[in-house]
């Protein structure tokens, strides 16, 4: 008996090796898609992600195609948390631009009752709405490129963004403490945080 559990016990210490093994192999496999006739899809299959910490309302729902200049979606599996890069730069004529920057101030989450509105900021090299700088390595917000009539939208998880997103679209900017959610380091406009800190994405309307 004691030989047959030991000799259980070595089978099963092979096969956790193995899937550990198996699981650093897979975990720096990058999964890229850039197909834009599939933009509408690859944005869905992010917001039903329970992985993805975001509903990505800083990106439009409908895009004409002819406007985009980059498109990239990323993907990496990670033991706890995956990462992700999803962006895109679309080029508007005048109107549309305004429209769309009227879009992005109206953004915001109702949480029963309690409004929690997108961050502005002029600070930085582009005019910036932001939903999410969490402090922990977690990004989505939009660059405006006033001179070209561009937005550059970006959301980042977890994501080594080297080489895949310029420098100048990678978001350098420290939250205000005023604008900080409850006892957090950052800003996540989908979470609403309790006194302990402790953030809830559910039990608020959608808006």
């Amino acid at each position: 008996m004691k030989k047959g559990i030991k000799i259980l016990l070595i089978i099963l210490s092979i096969l956790i090796i193995c899937g550990v093994s198996i699981f650093i192999i897979n975990k720096e496999k990058i999964y890229e898609k850039k197909d834009i006739d599939k933009y509408k899809e690859y944005l869905s299959e992010l917001k039903n992600n329970s992985d993805v910490h975001s509903k990505l309302f800083i990106f439009p729902d409908e895009i004409n195609k002819d406007n985009v200049e980059e498109f990239q979606y990323l993907k990496k599996d990670g033991l706890f948390d995956g990462s992700y890069l999803f962006y895109i730069i679309v080029k508007y004529d005048e109107k549309e631009y305004n429209k769309e920057i009227d879009r992005l101030k109206k953004i915001k989450r109702i949480f029963n009752g309690f409004d929690k509105f997108i961050l502005y900021t002029e600070e930085l090299k582009y005019h910036t709405y932001i939903t999410i700088c969490d402090g922990m390595d977690t990004f989505e917000y939009a660059l405006l490129d006033d001179n070209n009539k561009k937005i550059i939208y970006v959301f980042r998880q977890l994501f080594n963004s080297n080489n895949n997103l310029k420098d100048d679209y990678l978001l350098k900017y420290k939250v205000p403490n005023d604008k900080k959610d409850k006892n957090s380091i950052g800003f996540n406009m989908y979470y609403f945080y309790d006194e302990f800190g402790v953030g809830y994405m559910e039990g608020y309307e959608n808006k």
